[in-house]
């Protein structure tokens, strides 16, 4: 979907646009079809479409809305049931997809347009909190989509919200925040289990070495946010730089740092949102030249047009901050709407 070829383009396209059509007269009557595998995995297929490619992003909010209604009525109306395999794929999925169009882009300070589902969240939440696939094997194995804990990945989207116009949090709902990011920060910065030195690699694969350090990225950018917010400096709509010697920026700088050469963690998406995002924290040019490498290499490695869409995003925020022209090395595609 993501090569030179426009004709390409076109063809993917009017697939997908007759895709869409069918599922469309199949979702009518969702509730005689939800237990077909076929069904699901098609509408998710639809907005994977969205985000790995060109011309179909604006349908990902509908798609993902689709997909929640598939997923409520075949497992979470049904107290008893435990996933399978496929249904947790499908689950993480689904929430994943729900985060993305929920934090959407810092450039975008409007309302939310996606009608975000608390109770679909909260009934995912717990569904796959009490089903181990493989008990005692390391959460990468046992989370196929998310490996982040999905509590983190709700604290950092309610954090994210705050920034939208006409969202705001009641106190009580505030220092619960503040005691889940006072959590995280305790486990990140003194919990030895939690966080195994930079250079102690013989414990953990590959694998699990990124999804740790994806799981710092994230509870940095929480730690950031949660400040801001109780500074009351949310109201321009997005986060402000702080200074490079800040521990957050230099725990994060240290994942980015070690993992330069590293294309397995580049190709590791859940990474693409918070390093975005913690680009807007930058000051130095410095670290805004590594997150911008970093966000490049991931394009080169993926291809994924979600990816240039928040690079781009990015360079056009640090570019009004700085009164410069936008200098990022664009991708043959990045003209691409």
């Amino acid at each position: 979907m993501n090569d030179e070829s426009w004709y390409r383009q076109d063809l993917a396209l009017m697939y997908y646009s007759k895709a869409v059509k069918e599922l469309s007269t199949l979702l009518a009557t969702v509730s005689r079809h939800e237990n077909h595998n076929a069904l699901l995995m098609s509408v998710i297929l639809l907005y994977l479409h969205g985000c790995l490619g060109w011309g179909t992003a604006n349908d990902i909010p509908r798609h993902v809305s689709a997909a929640t209604r598939i997923v409520t009525l075949r497992l979470l109306n049904r107290p008893e049931s435990m996933p399978r395999l496929f249904d947790r794929l499908a689950i993480e999925s689904v929430v994943y997809q729900t985060f993305l169009v929920t934090t959407g882009l810092w450039s975008d300070r409007s309302e939310l347009s996606y009608d975000f589902n608390p109770d679909f969240w909260d009934g995912a939440e717990k569904l796959l909190e009490r089903s181990v696939l493989f008990p005692g094997n390391p959460r990468a194995l046992n989370s196929p989509v998310l490996g982040v804990p999905l509590s983190l990945f709700r604290l950092v989207l309610l954090l994210r919200q705050c920034y939208r116009v006409g969202f705001s949090l009641d106190l009580t709902t505030l220092q619960q925040l503040r005691n889940e990011v006072s959590s995280w920060e305790e486990q990140l910065l003194y919990d030895e289990d939690f966080r195994p030195r930079f250079d102690d690699q013989e414990r953990l694969s590959h694998r699990e070495t990124c999804l740790r350090d994806e799981i710092y990225l994230y509870v940095t950018l929480s730690s950031l946010l949660l400040e801001q917010i109780s500074r009351g400096e949310m109201s321009a709509g997005l986060p402000l730089p702080v200074p490079e010697n800040n521990w957050q920026i230099q725990m994060a700088v240290q994942v980015l740092e070690n993992h330069q050469n590293d294309e397995v963690w580049a190709k590791c998406y859940l990474g693409d949102w918070p390093i975005y995002s913690l680009g807007l924290f930058m000051s130095s040019t410095e670290h805004k030249q590594l997150v911008r490498l970093e966000l490049q290499r991931r394009w080169e490695c993926t291809k994924t047009a979600m990816v240039t869409r928040f690079e781009r995003d990015l360079e056009a925020i640090w570019a009004a901050r700085d009164g410069t022209e936008v200098v990022s090395a664009p991708s043959p595609l990045h003209n691409a709407s």
